[in-house]
């Protein structure tokens, strides 16, 4: 099954945007920033995990780290949240580091196939080829583009470069991030 580097990007972006509140959580000694992080961990090491990457093993020996006191001597028990909170604070960047390095080629890959996404509705909407009609929908419209893509002659080769970076799905998505229906000419009759 092919996974979606799209939403990989975007639940990861996503992930990594936490990491500030986190910080504060810590940094205002909020009674549930421990709580808080093993939850962040959890949630990227299931996304990591999801797609295969080996990098959920590194988050989940950071995770390790951070437990690793409450399996000491238990003559230390005392001050266990404590050393636990220091081990979480001690592990955050490495934590946010690892989700983002393993996130940067499906970065890098996602930000050229938006080039190439760009390219093409740019050359789509300047040849009038696809008009926008305000009644129709959307997805009927970037279906259209996305046709006239795969089957002209000259715009084949962009198309073939973006899916080889992208599954059909993935590519609609960003299709429809990335349409701005202003760009094309109106159907007659509907200005």
């Amino acid at each position: 099954m092919l996974r979606s580097t799209y939403r990989l990007v975007n639940d990861a972006s996503a992930l990594l945007l936490d990491v500030p509140a986190l910080v504060r959580g810590f940094e205002r000694r909020t009674p549930g920033a421990l709580p808080a992080l093993l939850g962040w961990i959890d949630r990227a090491e299931a996304l990591l995990s999801g797609h295969r990457l080996p990098a959920a093993a590194d988050l989940a020996g950071l995770r390790a780290r951070i437990l690793a006191p409450a399996f000491e001597d238990a003559r230390r028990r005392g001050d266990l949240r404590r050393r636990q909170t220091a081990a979480a604070v001690a592990a955050l960047h490495d934590l946010q580091r690892t989700v983002q390095d393993a996130l940067e080629p499906f970065s890098a890959k996602l930000r050229q196939a938006r080039d190439l996404a760009r390219q093409l509705l740019m050359i789509v909407a300047q040849s009038g080829a696809v008009r926008y009609d305000p009644a129709a929908d959307l997805a009927a419209m970037i279906e259209r583009v996305w046709a006239l893509c795969t089957g002209h002659d000259q715009l084949k080769p962009l198309a073939a470069q973006l899916r080889a970076l992208l599954s059909a799905d993935d590519i609609r998505l960003l299709l429809a991030e990335e349409i701005d229906p202003r760009d094309f000419p109106m159907e007659m009759g509907l200005r």
